[in-house]
């Protein structure tokens, strides 16, 4: 099965689910890269939503552009919220984040 943003730019496209994605009901996505969203702000506001009704059991999948946005303020804000994050893949500026509660 594929995962998609619906956005078409498929950044949260995987060719086969990862083990962690069996376990975790993914309620939210967000990509954070320059071609979705002119103001960096945005797609942290929209995490910082996600993340307020994130329970237990449940993930978000977050796709990143490292060269925009820096994984280290969306693992500070994870770890704000209670959560933790997990690296599914990483290639050429791009990282794909699962944020989850256990």
């Amino acid at each position: 099965m594929a995962y998609d943003d619906g956005g078409g730019t498929g950044a949260l496209r995987s060719p086969s689910q990862p083990q962690s994605l069996k376990d975790v009901k993914v309620v939210g996505k967000v990509v954070m890269t320059g071609r979705q969203y002119k103001c960096n702000y945005v797609p942290l506001v929209k995490l910082a939503s996600l993340l307020t009704k994130l329970k237990e059991g449940e993930g978000i999948l977050v796709a990143i552009e490292t060269a925009r946005f820096s994984i280290e303020s969306v693992a500070a804000l994870a770890k704000a919220y209670g959560a933790k994050i997990e690296v599914l893949s990483s290639e050429e500026g791009l990282v794909t984040l699962l944020i989850k509660k256990d």
